[in-house]
């Protein structure tokens, strides 16, 4: 009786993990999105000052365009980062 309820909560203990992980990699999906947007208009003004040999401009672009590159490749690979998206992953894979 008791291991049942052991397993009944790892159960659940699981699946609010693996909610809270793909709520995670969600959130920082819309976190990338929203500075690729908000990006988008300052994007000639930036170009043109780190091409005049601004280096704040030019480090404003750098962290700017890395940071949506790590939102967005956080994404791309959630399963290998986050693990309980793996687990699940790879037992799609067998079924």
């Amino acid at each position: 009786m008791g291991t049942k309820w052991i397993g009944t909560w790892r159960v659940r203990w699981a699946r609010v993990r693996r909610g809270g992980e793909l709520g995670l990699s969600g959130l920082l999906l819309v976190v990338g999105i929203l500075l690729s947007v908000a990006l988008l208009p300052e994007l000639p003004g930036l170009v043109s000052g780190t091409l005049a040999g601004d280096g704040e401009t030019a480090r404003t672009l750098f962290v700017c365009m890395a940071g949506i590159a790590v939102c967005m490749l956080q994404w791309r690979w959630r399963a290998a980062i986050y693990p309980e998206l793996r687990r699940d992953t790879s037992q799609e894979e067998i079924s």
